[in-house]
């Protein structure tokens, strides 16, 4: 079984609240991923893929995946281009939101906490479709909450988070799967499947094969879709796993490059500094203030362009 990164909520959330929310623009070459949180990604912009488990399904403007910690995913813009943007805001709860929820001063009836404590320990993921930007409106309430002087009231976030719930909490009970489109173009396949075992031997030939055609069309098409050669997009997918596992981990620089497939260090390091313009060493030093730096750098166009 494939183990992708962790997404931490140590690195992601601060100390003042157990809600956090960032916007962040997928791309063609976007990180697979777990979280030990539970994440409410909401579709603001575009359309494209979300790949979550061994499920794969079309998504699209007022679109809401519910992401439980330990399920691997990620989304995948319909342009290949990147010309059309896949906007997503992402809401994270902390696992312990519930306990924190009961020891409030002036707590909430336990009817109206009880769709987001169940909310909480959901397993399996799951998606809603909304009906007139209900979901859109209740993340602005929320994220206007969230941005309040620290020193506010902060049992104010609560409300529209409970009503969020409420709302979402019934479609996990309701198949999502809205299967890709008559145009859909085959090249998805291929870079899903770089993305999703980036630390293998994936040869141009084998690629090639997976939809039919010859390695010199191959070629071809894959430029003239993406703007990028085959190498240079497998190339950005290891230094892109490489940051985050610099962000998220504590493997040795050596470790992490062989975490990613790439066995020769001094090719390693030459790859890691054209691609983020530093060493690894020196990316993984910015993160000394590591809650501002790695929001910051998630929610970058690239998730990671240093």
């Amino acid at each position: 079984m494939e183990v992708f990164p962790v997404f931490t909520g140590e690195y992601l959330f601060d100390s003042c609240s157990p809600v956090q929310m960032l916007l962040t623009q997928e791309t063609v070459t976007s990180v697979r991923h777990q979280h030990d949180f539970l994440e409410l990604a909401y579709v603001v912009q575009g359309t494209g893929l979300h790949l979550a488990g061994e499920d794969k399904m079309q998504v699209r403007q007022g679109d809401m995946l519910v992401i439980p910690p330990g399920v691997s995913h990620v989304f995948h813009p319909q342009d290949l281009s990147g010309t059309e943007p896949l906007l997503i805001f992402n809401c994270m709860l902390r696992p312990e939101l519930g306990r924190i929820l009961s020891e409030l001063p002036v707590p909430f009836p336990e009817e109206e906490m009880l769709p987001l404590l169940k909310l909480l320990e959901v397993k399996q993921w799951f998606g809603y479709r909304e009906k007139n930007k209900e979901i859109l409106f209740l993340l602005r309430r929320l994220q206007g909450m969230l941005s309040l002087d620290p020193l506010t009231d902060r049992q104010q976030i609560y409300p529209p988070l409970l009503e969020l719930a409420k709302l979402i909490l019934p479609a996990a009970a309701v198949p999502f799967a809205e299967p890709p489109g008559p145009q859909y173009d085959p090249l998805h396949d291929v870079i899903l499947y770089m993305i999703s075992n980036y630390n293998e031997r994936i040869t141009l030939n084998e690629m090639s094969r997976q939809i039919a055609v010859s390695s010199r069309q191959f070629q071809r098409l894959f430029k003239n879709k993406t703007g990028r050669s085959y190498i240079q997009m497998l190339q950005e997918i290891r230094m892109k796993y490489s940051c985050i596992l610099l962000i998220f981990t504590e493997l040795g620089i050596q470790s992490v490059a062989l975490k990613v497939g790439i066995y020769d260090m001094k090719y390693f390091y030459r790859l890691f500094r054209e691609y983020s313009g530093t060493t690894p060493a020196c990316y993984r030093n910015r993160l000394n203030n590591h809650f501002v730096s790695a929001k910051e750098m998630i929610s970058s166009a690239a998730y990671c362009t240093c």
